[in-house]
């Protein structure tokens, strides 16, 4: 084992290795990443601007979809260019949503949508697509992450593993935690996991989970139990998100209803993978919530359709 990986291997298996950190390191409780991210990290402030943008009495729909489409903080990265079959291997590692699609490239069409006023969108108001767009995005970082928990696996079962702390299995697991995290914790899945009522408990699962595989992996082993339980921590966080959101949805009032359900159409980006494989004709039904115009009997089958599935 090369000698830097072996002082960091030994660094991360001490206690209190979070507070034992080198300048680049970032991570929160028991995690703290093993490669350097801060880059990945700065992806989710892309989305903070573009809030920022369309923040207030006069939205600059023209600079945010400048930067929804280019993007400025993660260099050669932007929300569109992930969110349009990234690498093409989005049909691989989303692939249940991918195929009740029938697109690897689902999560663009609709934020496209919402961002430039076409298609479901095209006679929404400005305050529609502006619910869309924020859940939407933190959505989205849920499954950059299960694209680099996908992309962790895959390099760690190469016929010749890839165990690089600059391109191998350890900087795909330690990127899971970047685009989830966000900066400062900021901006992404995991604020936006940390205010529901049990978001605690469901961001505790996803730390945890990516401490006990980190573990593995720096010592160049593959971790199954602990993808495993990742992939099912973030399963439930995306139902838990979108749960909260098809709730209120369904107990919104008539002025109300149509701002709250394109909010809860946002975050079932996140989630659709994860119904989907649990439960396809529930995914069908939950669609059927987010077509055409508002109808209240199709969001209250929808939330009672997603039933039991795990998320609490």
């Amino acid at each position: 084992m090369p000698a830097r990986l072996l002082a960091l291997a030994l660094l991360l298996l001490t206690p209190l290795a979070a507070q034992a950190r080198e300048p680049w390191q970032i991570g929160h409780g028991p995690f703290v990443t093993a490669s350097n991210v801060t880059a990945h990290n700065k992806f989710a402030q892309d989305m903070a601007d573009i809030r920022a943008l369309l923040s207030g009495d006069k939205p600059d729909w023209p600079a945010a979809l400048a930067l929804f489409t280019y993007g400025k903080h993660f260099r050669a990265h932007s929300v569109a260019r992930f969110a349009d079959n990234y690498n093409g291997r989005l049909d691989a590692y989303l692939s249940a949503a991918a195929k009740h699609y029938g697109s690897a490239s689902f999560q663009n069409a609709f934020l496209f949508a919402a961002i430039g006023s076409t298609g479901r969108f095209a006679r929404a108001s400005a305050a529609e697509r502006i619910a869309a767009l924020d859940a939407g995005m933190s959505a989205l970082l849920i499954n950059y992450a299960r694209y680099e928990l996908g992309e962790a696996e895959r390099k760690a079962k190469m016929e010749n593993p890839n165990w690089s702390l600059e391109n191998g299995s350890p900087k795909n697991w330690s990127e899971v935690f970047a685009f989830y995290y966000g900066p400062d914790g900021k901006h992404g899945a995991f604020e936006a996991i940390a205010k529901l009522p049990n978001g605690e408990k469901l961001n505790a699962r996803i730390l945890n989970a990516l401490a006990k595989g980190q573990t593995d992996l720096v010592a160049q082993k593959w971790a199954p139990e602990a993808k495993v339980e990742l992939a099912a921590a973030l399963d439930a966080a995306s139902i838990a998100l979108f749960r909260d959101a098809l709730t209120k949805a369904a107990n919104a009032s008539e002025t109300e209803l149509l701002v709250a359900r394109a909010r809860a159409a946002g975050f079932w980006l996140g989630a659709v993978d994860a119904v989907v494989r649990a439960d396809a004709a529930s995914a069908t039904t939950i669609d059927k919530a987010f077509a055409g115009a508002p109808n209240p009997a199709a969001i209250k089958a929808a939330a009672e359709a997603l039933g039991t599935l795990p998320g609490e």
